[in-house]
């Protein structure tokens, strides 16, 4: 059974100055997809995230969503970032809510949500310094979730926890788009979190001076959800994106 696209891509170029940063790129999302970014510093992916999330239109091509072109920003669309980038000066509920007010149906929501993504209500009432890095990035998301977007982009949300914690967040991230049917597109260095969440893997490559554009490639992943940790290691798309990442790197 096919699924209608959700997000459809198709950046033909994107530049900074004389650079081309990506070229001739489509990709599409469906609802309860999720589409890991993958490739070494300064291949693009964060700039494709931006592009997506209608943050950056200074590329050639187009961006739709649920079939609208975009010209900018969506409430369809929730973006997360690496940090949190709670505001200090509101109390975690507020963070959630901003910029409505946290009061009513709103102040509702946002309880519902810190229940959801494994917070107590009474943490609404707190002040983002008082929170751990896990707590605070729970809260992030949350926050993406509150105007009930149909597209989660994050850009390494994980990274800067610990491992433990990077594994409860990955499992929280399955569990909301599987129950929100969303589409999620994730920037990612780690080609295993890549593997446990992702069902298809977007290699960005670089340009390598004027000898070559920047490319990319597409790899479905293959293995349906609930994956084992312990079998990532041995997926044969590992040491393709291990290769690839390599020479990569090395050119």
């Amino acid at each position: 059974m096919t699924h209608a696209a959700l997000l459809e891509l198709d950046i033909r170029a994107k530049q900074y100055g004389d650079r081309t940063i990506l070229d001739n790129l489509r990709l599409t999302l469906a609802p309860g997809q999720i589409t890991a970014l993958l490739g070494p510093s300064g291949c693009g992916k964060s700039t494709l995230l931006r592009i997506a999330a209608g943050l950056d239109r200074d590329f050639a091509g187009a961006v739709k969503l649920d079939g609208v072109p975009q010209q900018g920003p969506s409430p369809l669309a929730g973006v997360i970032f690496q940090e949190p980038r709670l505001l200090p000066w509101l109390r975690v509920a507020e963070n959630i809510t901003f910029p409505e007010r946290a009061s009513g149906a709103a102040l509702s929501r946002a309880r519902a949500l810190l229940d959801e993504v494994g917070l107590h209500a009474d943490d609404g009432a707190r002040w983002p310094k008082h929170l751990s890095g896990g707590m605070a990035q729970r809260v992030a998301i949350a926050r993406g979730l509150f105007a009930q977007p149909r597209l989660l982009l994050l850009d390494e949300p994980f990274s800067a926890v610990d491992a433990m914690t990077r594994m409860r967040l990955q499992q929280l991230l399955l569990t909301i788009v599987e129950a929100h049917r969303m589409a999620a597109l994730m920037v990612t260095h780690d080609i295993d979190e890549a593997l446990y969440l992702a069902d298809r893997i977007v290699l960005l490559e670089p340009t390598n001076g004027a000898a070559r554009r920047p490319a990319s490639h597409v790899f479905e992943v293959g293995a349906a959800h609930p994956r084992r940790r312990d079998d990532i290691a041995g997926h044969p798309l590992r040491t393709v994106l291990l290769e690839r990442l390599e020479a990569s790197v090395a050119a």
